[in-house]
């Protein structure tokens, strides 16, 4: 999937939509990736600079979203879809946050086409959802194992579309080293209210992620997913039921 890779879609896929620390929340972030999707063909390039105002002790304060991504081939209400589109944008909103990594949030703002097209035409852009993120073991806890869980359901007015991702890393690091190599395993599932826009699937992808320039540097992965349409919707007959995906992935976050 893409992010949420984070996103954030990604992240986050995407990820990601690839989610931060819950801790990292709590003074925003700076996250950005770059990806090549074999069964598409294209290249996916992404950037989400979200930064809160106020006590990190207050749980609910107002932020600022900043936002772009670019697909090599984007098209218009066609695949590939919502976070792969060309457009870049800005939003205020208001979040509330708590100690065990949830998210609850509503955001105004506008965007804008980037390049020659873009899947829907420019402007207004309201989001408002919830997110849940955890984690376990890695190096903070001195262990070698890892895990992780996202989970969002995002409402975006500029498709009139809801989406729910979900998704759970497990993997193991080479070493406690902060360059240690990372090999896991990441089950995705899916719901789109559209299905065409970006739809609903389960997926399993395997990696093995890089860290050549420690924990403050970007990391490189090499991915492969395994994934089945669950409600093919709207989607091009032409497009088969299940897929193999190799994804490339190279990716930088940092707390603000």
């Amino acid at each position: 999937m893409r992010p949420m890779y984070f996103a954030p879609a990604l992240l986050t896929s995407v990820l990601a939509l690839l989610p931060l620390r819950a801790s990292a929340d709590q003074a925003g972030y700076l996250y950005a990736y770059a990806l090549n999707e074999s069964r598409f063909g294209d290249f996916v390039y992404s950037v989400d600079a979200y930064k809160p105002f106020g006590t990190s002790k207050s749980a609910v304060r107002p932020f600022v979203d900043v936002f772009g991504n670019i697909d090599s081939k984007s098209a218009g209400g066609a695949i590939p879809r919502i976070y792969s589109d060309n457009y870049a944008g800005a939003a205020l909103g208001l979040q509330y946050t708590n100690g065990s990594g949830l998210r609850v949030f509503a955001q105004a703002g506008g965007t804008t086409r980037v390049g020659a097209v873009a899947s829907v035409p420019s402007g207004g852009d309201v989001r408002g959802g919830i997110q849940l993120y955890r984690e376990w073991g890695g190096a903070a806890a001195h262990r070698a194992a890892y895990g992780n869980f996202y989970g969002s359901g995002t409402y975006y007015s500029r498709y009139q579309d809801t989406i729910f991702y979900n998704q759970l890393e497990l993997g193991r690091r080479t070493s406690a080293s902060p360059s240690a190599t990372e090999i896991y395993v990441r089950p995705v599932f899916t719901i789109d209210s559209k299905s065409y826009y970006y739809d609903n699937i389960l997926e399993l992808t395997a990696g093995i992620r890089f860290h050549p320039f420690g924990s403050r540097g970007p990391s490189f992965a090499l991915e492969e997913a395994a994934g089945t349409y669950t409600n093919r919707g709207g989607l091009p007959a032409s497009l088969p039921s299940s897929y193999l995906d190799f994804r490339p992935t190279i990716s930088y976050g940092v707390s603000l």
